[in-house]
């Protein structure tokens, strides 16, 4: 497996590209870096782009992969609509010009999904928005998490469909169903790992 975090953007958002057994994924595109095009050359052709949820900087380079690519978005349903929106991604908030962004083609359903020899298990996270999902590979014991979790924090409520309490509800079934030893890799922010967090983050409390 190679994993190639990338950092970029008004508000610094990590993007992911994922590559495992000869299947590559994008996962969170918050621009078009050109990182993100170095990355895939050396990776292969990817299959899809995944989203942990569709805030504007979390889709910005979707666009310019799926034009280059031929490749499709997948988003939860309750978010199909926001690529579109620029008051639901946030986008509006900070006068940003993405709400003109062509609709997802895909939808998660169930709770598992599997793209070529990759097998994500899907768990629906809402409260940073409503249709925020953690994407987690079981074999691996890592976990695409947006901006439910980060390394001492947590993700903000104050967006769009955000709901503090409904937010902690989601990171307490997190820490039921996710191992200890689950990496955490975050919209923002270092990676860590879910026993850290369990040990070290103030809003686990």
């Amino acid at each position: 497996m190679q994993l190639k975090k990338i950092t970029s953007g008004l508000a610094q958002e990590n993007g992911y590209v994922l590559e495992k057994d000869g299947t590559v994924v994008v996962i969170d595109p918050g621009t078009d870096d050109a990182r993100f095009f170095e990355v895939i050359d050396r990776f292969g052709a990817p299959s899809a782009i995944l989203l942990t949820h569709a805030h504007f900087d979390h889709i910005g380079g979707i666009d310019a992969l799926r034009e280059r690519y031929q490749i499709p978005v997948y988003v939860h349903r309750l978010e199909a609509d926001w690529l579109t929106d620029g008051e639901k991604n946030g986008a509006a908030a900070f006068q940003l010009p993405l709400s003109a962004m062509k609709p997802a083609e895909k939808t998660y359903e169930g709770d598992t999904l599997e793209i070529g020899q990759i097998t994500f298990k899907l768990h629906h996270t809402p409260g940073h928005s409503p249709g925020s999902v953690v994407l987690y590979m079981p074999d691996d014991e890592i976990a695409f998490c947006g901006d439910l979790i980060f390394k001492r924090s947590v993700g903000r409520t104050d967006l769009y469909g955000g709901d503090q309490p409904t937010l902690m509800g989601s990171i307490d079934r997190m820490k039921q169903i996710l191992p200890d030893s689950t990496v955490l890799y975050s919209g923002h922010g270092p990676e860590t790992t879910l026993k850290d967090e369990k040990l070290e983050n103030p809003f686990f409390r």
